[in-house]
């Protein structure tokens, strides 16, 4: 049944009272937003990955014991793009549409980058937003889930690729995020950002020489947690493979998973350790006992997980979900 999940859901509606199999408890009301992919076909093309599919909003109101839902598609420009032209025009996630050698040497020096915006809800500065692993958050409306447009960072930082997920401070109200950029010198860049300002605000930069594939991150009261899986990339390659995104990272075991912890309030490294090879792509909780970093996260042995979410396989009834597993790691810092 979970794989009616991975089709296309090509209609938009609004029901104003569903179906509810019991009681709602009297003091449950609000809106419940959700996010996600939903179309996986534009014209006689198809996307490759779950991950690539165009993005649908969701919004479930409960009041008065009563639910209603709509749906909606995010209007990107990836989207509308797709759309009028009858074909795949923008990179995703495992999907890139420049076959060509000419359309390839094109998107080199004018990249397409994708605005869509199919993994996460959050909010920055006034806007309710969409997110994904690339820095064009687009906005729209909570109530109507009309599409606005992307939001411009106030910022001058240029870094291609960040994370879909977000923290939010609970005692300041400032997001907290990171951002990978690539070069012959790659960075990660470690950002705060104030509750009524879209400006990232670096905090703190590490070099690395391969970037790894980190979809999210841990983050406790005082300390924010990067883990580098495995899972790396020659910056070049993303440039001149002619491979989508994710194909020009490789699985290197031998490097470990390597975990650092930056403390807020001064951006200092103040941790690093490395434990055995694993990938994750989720952070489930992280806090702090005493002088140590308690993380846990959703593991697999390997990234081979992500081929798992191919969508032919996804849609292949052999195929069994994969299961990931709840571990612990544990950081001392000083």
């Amino acid at each position: 049944m979970y794989r009616r999940g991975f089709e296309s859901l090509p209609q938009e509606t609004h029901v104003d009272d569903l179906p509810v199999d019991g009681d709602i408890p009297e003091w449950l009301e609000g809106r419940l937003l959700r996010n996600g992919p939903a179309q996986f076909e534009v014209g006689d093309q198809a996307y490759n990955h779950w991950f690539d599919g165009l993005a649908m909003l969701r919004a479930f109101d409960i009041r008065d014991g009563r639910v209603s839902y709509r749906n909606r598609f995010l209007e990107s420009s990836s989207r509308t793009e797709a759309m009028e032209q009858g074909e795949i025009r923008r990179s995703e996630f495992a999907t890139d549409p420049c076959q060509s050698i000419f359309g390839r040497i094109m998107s080199v020096f004018s990249p397409s980058i994708t605005d869509n915006a199919s993994v996460n809800i959050g909010r920055l500065g006034d806007e309710v937003v969409a997110l994904t692993e690339t820095p064009m958050p687009v906005a729209f409306d909570p109530d109507t889930l009309e599409t606005a447009g992307v939001v411009d960072y106030a910022d001058d930082l240029d870094a291609p690729v960040t994370t879909a997920h977000p923290h939010v401070d609970p005692d300041t109200g400032r997001t907290w995020t990171y951002a990978a950029a690539f070069g012959r010198q790659s960075r990660y860049h470690v950002c705060s950002i104030d509750p009524s300002s879209t400006a990232r605000n670096v905090e703190r930069t590490l070099e690395v020489d391969a970037p790894s594939y980190m979809h999210s991150f841990g983050m406790t009261d005082r300390h924010v947690v990067l883990t580098e899986w495995p899972h790396v990339v020659r910056p070049l390659d993303l440039l001149l493979s002619g491979k989508p995104f994710i194909e020009n990272y490789t699985w290197q075991p031998e490097r470990g998973t390597r975990i650092r912890v930056i403390r807020k309030s001064d951006g200092a490294e103040v941790a690093t350790a490395t434990a055995e090879p694993r990938f994750a792509f989720h952070h489930v909780n992280a806090f702090e006992r005493g002088n140590a970093i308690v993380c846990d996260v959703v593991t697999y042995p390997d990234a081979s997980v992500i081929e798992d979410f191919y969508l032919d396989r996804l849609r292949d009834p052999e195929t069994h979900p994969a299961m990931g597993t709840l571990r612990r790691f544990t950081v001392p810092f000083e």
